[in-house]
């Protein structure tokens, strides 16, 4: 009994730990079921590709479907709660209760899936892409304004929001050559997906790290004050100068370790 409770409370810490990306998964899996229902003599419908960028690193886009009104590109967000934010945020806001939490905006996210779609396929007609947002449909969507770069909508709208597009954008010469290039990019076998998935977070952790150094000595995220050096009891740390009332902190970029 003892071994089996033990085995149930790791298991429990495994999901706890693992729950955004099982829930994204989860959400993904919807999506696909409901692109399903387009028509495939129409609509041609590619899922969870890695598409590479022009620094060497990839772009993972959730969903594409590609047909003669052009290429939709679609971002799925499986989140519950209140929903944010507005189109030039940098970060939206997810409400459940009075928890909050911070998401990165979307149509910015989604931008730089179909900026490297546009590299990939050389195209450069923007026009011929769709950029959709699609949340779960246990969320509540609370804008003030509407969208003009990408439609955020939630996954029962998907099929009527691809199908409003009834504007011809491609030809079938040039829809059969971006799908062909689509078709190199999809990965059968799970090692190989395994060890590109572990590339792209590894290169988006080294972009993080990156930024941080080159942001460091700039102006606090939080006040817009100038961020000073401080000595502390476990190291050098960066620290905001309008404290006490603005408490940020961030760690010396050369590694020396402080409490915040």
């Amino acid at each position: 009994m003892v071994y089996i409770a033990l085995l149930l409370i790791v298991f429990l810490v495994i999901v706890k730990l693992n729950f955004a990306k099982i829930k994204g998964s989860v959400g993904e899996r919807k999506v696909n079921v409901i692109l399903q229902k387009l028509n495939s003599e129409e609509y041609t419908i590619f899922h969870d590709l890695y598409v590479p960028k022009e620094d060497g690193s990839t772009a993972q886009v959730d969903h594409i479907v590609t047909s003669k009104y052009g290429i939709f590109v679609i971002e799925t967000k499986h989140y519950d709660g209140w929903i944010f934010g507005s189109e030039n945020q940098k970060q939206w806001t997810q409400v459940i209760f009075k928890r909050k939490e911070k998401l990165f905006n979307p149509i910015w996210q989604n931008k730089g899936h179909i900026k490297a779609l546009q590299n990939y396929l050389h195209m450069d007609q923007p026009h011929s892409f769709h950029s959709i947002i699609a949340f779960s449909p246990s969320s509540t969507f609370k804008f003030k304004e509407e969208f003009t770069s990408a439609r955020v909508i939630q996954f029962h709208q998907l099929i009527r929001e691809i199908k409003s597009v009834i504007d011809p954008v491609l030809s079938e010469v040039e829809l059969q050559g971006l799908n062909r290039e689509l078709e190199k990019l999809k990965i059968h076998d799970r090692k190989e997906k395994k060890i590109i998935k572990k590339q792209h977070v590894s290169k988006i952790k080294e972009k993080k790290n990156k930024s941080a150094v080159i942001n460091i000595g700039n102006t606090c995220p939080k006040c817009g004050k100038e961020l000073v050096l401080r000595k502390g009891k476990y190291g050098d740390f960066y620290g905001c100068s309008g404290y006490p009332k603005c408490r940020y902190t961030r760690e010396d970029f050369r590694g020396r370790k402080r409490k915040a």
